[in-house]
């Protein structure tokens, strides 16, 4: 089997990402959907949204589980808390700590080491 460019490498990670910033996406919808009244028309609106960015974010995973190798891909979904992170710093104004920057500099690091290993 031939192996994949470094071009197509790089854009299946891409992918990987964009994919994973749809999973976060379902947790910033289902943090303002906990601030709405239950059963609100914003609650269900929210809530709907949430199912239905894991919908889109299941059937788009399979896609890269094509693409990438298993622990590749798996090893890239731990950058969903680096992204979570900022995305909460951005649009909550929540304090990112030293500790949380150690934090993702090992969660890179570990990411670096399996992609380079594979």
């Amino acid at each position: 089997m031939n192996e994949p460019s470094k071009k197509a490498t790089v854009k299946n990670l891409v992918f990987l990402h964009a994919i994973l910033l749809i999973y976060v996406g379902s947790s910033v919808m289902s943090k303002l959907a906990s601030g709405q009244t239950f059963l609100s028309p914003r609650f269900i609106l929210m809530y709907g949204g949430v199912v239905l960015l894991l919908m889109v974010y299941a059937v788009l995973w399979q896609q890269v589980l094509k693409r990438l190798p298993l622990t590749v891909a798996f090893a890239n979904k731990s950058a969903v808390m680096i992204w979570g992170m900022l995305i909460g710093a951005v649009m909550w104004h929540e304090k990112i700590t030293w500790l949380m920057i150690v934090g993702t500099v090992i969660i890179i690091a570990g990411v670096c080491l399996v992609v380079m290993d594979d």
